[in-house]
């Protein structure tokens, strides 16, 4: 029975509250500012919505951007620069669920020198099928690194005044101590000569890419760095469509657990690799939340005024009702569900809103970014979150509930007055 008392009261809240939000008020400027009150919370939702979406966009990006030369996940020796990879062990990699692709490649700092300029870089060698792969960031489609052609990132193309067709040696630290010990015995030993590469392309990737790197066929890296043809740096893992970097680690590191590897090889994801980047990004996208809330709080502080000012213009009401029985608690219960019907309905409509903006950005990117020249996209990029949009919601519902508490407590008072 006192069960059932408490749900009539409760439903009885709901009603009286939607009546007096939605009813015409004596005074016009408790509807005037409960619409200011909607508006501001539909614009500080759609607005917090839109702004995660879009950092969401950027570190996916980003992501994007890192993937064009590293991968998901990369096997690599823990001890040394180089091991054997079996074909049996790539084919069981290759073979997972989690798995989009797996290839070899050989990764490490080397020496350049060209006509004009020598320095140190870094070299990639890829498997064909990866270089393939690779195509859309080639300046020239369909010239592939191979037979002693490489491919140069812009701005180390720029630096050392690489055009097309340029000879250029490039050689590793296995090299530099050859040619050390020829130097301390040159009777003895003969001075090696390194491998001499042109180049046939250029790329443009992500900017710590394009100011450092090479790229080169798997066997061309191995005779730079003088590896046999059976070792190499590492293995990258590209994980299957819709699966995480970190779920794809966790699913190389069982097998190689499985295999009793585990020890002699490391597993690392993009995100371990960049770790302190991502971070920021999502310290950026939550700093950014934080701060957007404000609107939601400057919401509030109308919707209190609306809410107080209806409590005042309803005394007389609120006085009979607490006459006729209606329980103290159902008086509280009306103002409180009178601010979250506000807040449901700003919340709603923003929500919706963000979602239709971020789609319509999704699908044409109508706002451009300034200077778009100067970026390899020309509109601001989007990714929406449910997690973003749950977050936004439960963030406004819970300011405007607390915002609600003092109106509430303020009607109590005035229905015990006449």
């Amino acid at each position: 029975m006192f069960t059932q008392s408490r749900l009539i009261s409760k439903k009885a809240g709901w009603l009286l509250a939607g009546r007096f939000v939605f009813s015409e008020k004596q005074m016009k400027v408790i509807n005037i500012i409960t619409g200011i009150s909607i508006l501001g919370v539909i614009v500080g939702v759609t607005t917090i919505a839109v702004v995660m979406s879009v950092l969401n966009g950027f570190q996916d990006l980003a992501r994007a951007l890192f993937l064009t030369i590293d991968s998901d996940v990369q096997i690599t020796a823990k001890i040394g620069n180089n091991f054997r990879v079996s074909d049996s062990l790539l084919s069981k990699i290759q073979s997972l669920p989690e798995v989009r692709s797996a290839n070899r490649f050989v990764e490490g700092k080397a020496v350049i020198i060209s006509e004009r300029k020598s320095g140190v870089i870094m070299v990639k060698g890829f498997e064909k099928n990866a270089l393939t792969e690779l195509g859309k960031i080639y300046e020239i489609g369909g010239r592939f690194p191979g037979n002693r052609s490489i491919c140069v990132g812009k701005t180390v193309a720029y630096h050392y005044q690489l055009f097309m067709d340029s000879p250029v040696r490039i050689f590793g630290p296995k090299f530099i101590d050859e040619g050390l010990l020829a130097l301390e015995n040159p009777l003895m030993a003969d001075f090696p000569e390194p491998p001499v590469f042109q180049v046939k392309n250029y790329f443009a990737a992500h900017r710590s890419f394009d100011e450092s790197y090479v790229l080169l066929s798997l066997s061309d890296a191995q005779e730079v760095f003088q590896f046999q043809k059976d070792r190499v740096s590492g293995i990258d893992i590209y994980a299957a469509k819709g699966l995480t970097d970190n779920k794809l680690k966790d699913a190389i590191e069982a097998l190689l657990k499985h295999e009793g590897i585990s020890e002699q090889l490391q597993v690392s994801s993009l995100s371990d690799k960049y770790e302190e980047l991502f971070r920021v990004m999502e310290l950026e996208k939550w700093g950014s939340y934080a701060v957007l809330m404000l609107i939601i709080i400057v919401a509030s502080l109308s919707l209190i005024g609306s809410l107080t000012m209806t409590a005042i213009e309803k005394k007389r009401d609120l006085y009979f009702l607490r006459c006729i029985g209606l329980p103290k608690n159902s008086i509280y219960q009306v103002f409180l569900f009178e601010g979250l019907i506000i807040a449901i309905v700003g919340t709603f409509l923003g929500a919706l809103l963000g979602f239709v903006i971020c789609t319509l950005q999704q699908s044409y990117g109508f706002v451009k970014l300034p200077s778009a020249e100067a970026f390899i996209i020309d509109s601001y990029p989007v990714k929406m979150k449910w997690q973003d949009f749950l977050a936004v919601i439960i963030g406004t519902l819970s300011v405007c509930f607390a915002a609600s508490q003092y109106p509430a407590k303020k009607a109590l008072e005035l229905s015990e007055q006449r």
